[in-house]
């Protein structure tokens, strides 16, 4: 266990640079966070897009049924299999985006534990500096005691 401190001296936290590692990986993790969020909600945009795309041929397509006999079935067909890369397209990007929410809650862990890792050694120091705080008044205590008792004794011979 550590020595006592003297009186006078200012409370100095053995671990501050432990604190300060903990910190700075904890300011990292933010970073890395904010990044794999940023490429999350990108592929999210992406497949919000295709999807709209998606959508959009779809109605064309409708239209030109609704509208009554088809003059080109080759042109109908080609939008048919636009459709179907839409399709193919939008599948692969909802595997994208699953692909990046998955790494984002990896990184949301790593958050999680960096601040847990960080606060744990604030605590500690706060316990510490309670405990300097509880010497610090006891050697005050005694002192005051040592002045009452040096004074007594004094005017006692008095």
């Amino acid at each position: 266990m550590a020595k006592p401190p003297k009186a006078g001296k200012k409370f100095a936290y053995q671990l501050e640079p432990v604190l300060k590692v903990r910190g700075i990986k904890e300011k990292k993790e933010q970073e890395k966070f904010a990044d794999k969020k940023r490429v999350f909600l990108t592929e999210k945009d992406k497949e919000e897009a295709i999807k709209a795309e998606k959508h959009n041929k779809e109605d064309e397509l409708r239209t030109v049924f609704k509208r009554g006999p088809i003059s080109d079935f080759q042109k109908v067909l080609r939008r048919k299999a636009h459709l179907d890369v839409l399709k193919d397209d939008l599948d692969q990007q909802v595997e994208r985006v699953i692909e990046a929410s998955k790494v984002l809650e990896e990184q949301r862990a790593r958050l999680v534990e960096a601040v847990k890792d960080k606060k744990i050694m604030e605590k500690h120091r706060e316990r510490k500096h309670d405990e300097y705080k509880k010497i610090m008044q006891g050697l005050e205590t005694k002192f005051l005691d040592e002045i009452a008792t040096e004074r007594y004794k004094r005017e006692k011979e008095e």
